[in-house]
């Protein structure tokens, strides 16, 4: 499928999916005519690079998720990914717990007398 399509079917702008591309986050091949190419796969890849980045986590991060789907990466990538994927996954609790705690913090705050909501 050519840019335009993988747009519409992954709702990620042309724009960002260039620029996933540069980062080689997104792999396409050039048809003869110069038009970018993608198999079916890349509009989940495109939706997870971007849902990824839109959490705010960084490009490294994100390409250890790839690297972690991929079926291509060797068995020693694939253990490398897997570590920075379990760190992520930790990283995800840890704020978890810090939001359960600002929020515990905040009810109790609204909970207190002449304090209203």
């Amino acid at each position: 499928m050519i840019i335009s399509e993988l747009s519409a079917h992954s709702g990620v702008s042309p724009r960002l999916l260039r620029y996933y591309e540069e980062l080689g986050l997104l792999p396409a091949t050039r048809a003869p005519n110069g038009y970018r190419q993608y198999d079916e796969s890349a509009v989940d890849t495109a939706r997870t690079v971007r849902m990824m980045f839109q959490m705010g986590f960084p490009q490294e991060k994100v390409r250890a998720l790839l690297a972690c789907a991929s079926r291509t990466a060797s068995a020693e990538d694939h253990a490398v990914a897997r570590e920075k994927v379990a760190e992520m996954l930790d990283d995800v609790d840890r704020q978890l717990t810090e939001l359960g705690q600002t929020r515990q913090v905040l009810v109790d705050f609204l909970g207190r007398e002449g304090v209203r909501r």
